[in-house]
């Protein structure tokens, strides 16, 4: 431990995916490691705090980065006070479905797309255009977080404005499941931080502006060794590992778009994933299979958001992939048309099942789904499943502005 090293941030997250810490002095770190630090258990619960319990964190010594200015950070699981992992904890929850998954989990690695919108008070920093050769403030923020990530070795392989004004996107490099998740939770930190020191603020909701894209979180998906054959596509397993992220797909849908604002995003445009079909080159594919940001075969998962928990989501992506290994899954064939304005209900050239088109839905597949529930614990999935539909009924209960234009003065 270096000398001057005097505070430790211990960070954790609820089954919401929101973000806590405690800090810690440095000289305890050690005994964290050893024992967990005691803090209050109720913060698990995300908004919905309501009873005290005292719980423990232990953070990960491989995840300890520092900070400078004698700061640094370490990724924690959460344990019961008896010193046994608490399973309702996200990051315990993805450590279990890896030891469940075997040698799959050993060999997954996924690349991400993480896209957010820079905002300058409430409206976006600025009107560059996908791609755009723009130089401002947004990227300069984007550029100083993707410096900060690199210095902590997470590896960055480009940076660049997305479609909607304001709108940025960084891809990272293939990680291992957890080191990715944690990646992920690291990184949208750093953008806010980046951000606020520039007088901006970083948002990472599915669609803050109606008549503008959404933001995506794309996972592409590698297992070494498996998946693909030598010209780069899919194989038997391939086919059953894609097989079985679709059939799960209504399921997932849940962890991978998980607030009412996750299905402004959906449904929205040509690009939005709407049934769960997969294929090569159409984008509104829940599943594309083509090469991942690091040019390799992948299998890029693009219905998520990122406000997804990514441990939760992760998980979820596993459970679904191996459950088609071991059944040997049938994706059918690639489904290369556009799917805007498609209703995937009134196919009938192919068989095709939509994907949820609201929250309360979504929730009710996943609590259908046998093989997520089996994985993840009853209390965590049950955290989750109240939590999700208390907000849903919140939103539906809370009038809008386009409601009162609208019917205002209608008799």
């Amino acid at each position: 431990m270096s000398e001057a090293l005097r505070w430790i941030r211990l960070v954790f997250v609820d089954v919401f995916g929101g973000v806590h810490a405690v800090q810690l002095p440095a000289d305890r770190f050690e005994l964290a490691v050893q024992r967990g630090a005691p803090f209050d258990g109720s913060a698990l619960e995300g908004r919905a705090r309501h009873l005290e319990a005292d719980m423990l964190l232990r953070p990960d010594p491989a995840t300890l980065l520092h900070l400078g200015e004698g700061r640094a950070r370490a990724a924690c699981t959460v344990l019961l006070p008896d010193g046994t992992a608490w399973p309702g904890d996200p990051r315990t929850a993805l450590a279990s479905v890896l030891d469940d998954v075997g040698e799959l989990g050993e060999a997954y690695r996924a690349a991400a797309e993480l896209e957010f919108y820079l905002l300058n008070g409430s409206q976006p920093v600025d009107r560059g255009g996908y791609f755009a050769d723009f130089e401002g403030p947004g990227l300069a923020v984007t550029r100083a977080a993707a410096e900060r990530l690199a210095s902590f070795g997470i590896e960055v392989i480009s940076a660049h404005l997305e479609a909607g004004p304001g709108q940025y996107e960084l891809d990272l490099a293939p990680m291992a499941p957890l080191v990715l998740a944690d990646a992920l939770i690291l990184a949208k930190q750093l953008i806010r931080e980046a951000a606020a020191e520039a007088g901006l603020r970083a948002t990472f909701m599915a669609r803050p502006f109606g008549d503008q894209p959404g933001s995506g979180l794309h996972l592409h998906q590698e297992v070494e060794g498996r998946l693909f054959d030598k010209r780069g596509g899919l194989d038997a397993e391939g086919h059953a590992f894609v097989g079985g992220q679709m059939a799960h797909g209504r399921g997932l849908t849940a962890l991978a778009a998980p607030n009412v604002n996750s299905y402004k995003r959906l449904h929205s445009g040509p690009e939005a994933p709407t049934a769960a079909v997969w294929a090569h080159s159409n984008r509104a594919a829940m599943i594309r299979v083509g090469t991942s940001v690091d040019r390799q075969p992948a299998v890029e998962f693009r219905l998520a958001d990122p406000a997804a928990n990514p441990y939760l989501l992760v998980a979820g992506l596993l459970v679904a992939g191996a459950e088609g290994l071991e059944s040997g899954a049938d994706p059918g064939p690639p489904f290369e048309e556009d799917l805007g304005g498609f209703d995937p209900a009134a196919a009938t050239s192919m068989q095709l099942t939509p994907l949820p088109r609201e929250l309360d839905e979504a929730l009710d597949a996943l609590e259908a789904d046998d093989a997520l529930v089996d994985a993840f614990d009853s209390r965590l999935l049950q955290r989750l499943v109240d939590g999700r539909r208390a907000e849903a009924e919140a939103y539906r209960a809370h009038v809008t502005s386009w409601e009162v234009e609208r019917f205002v003065d209608e008799a």
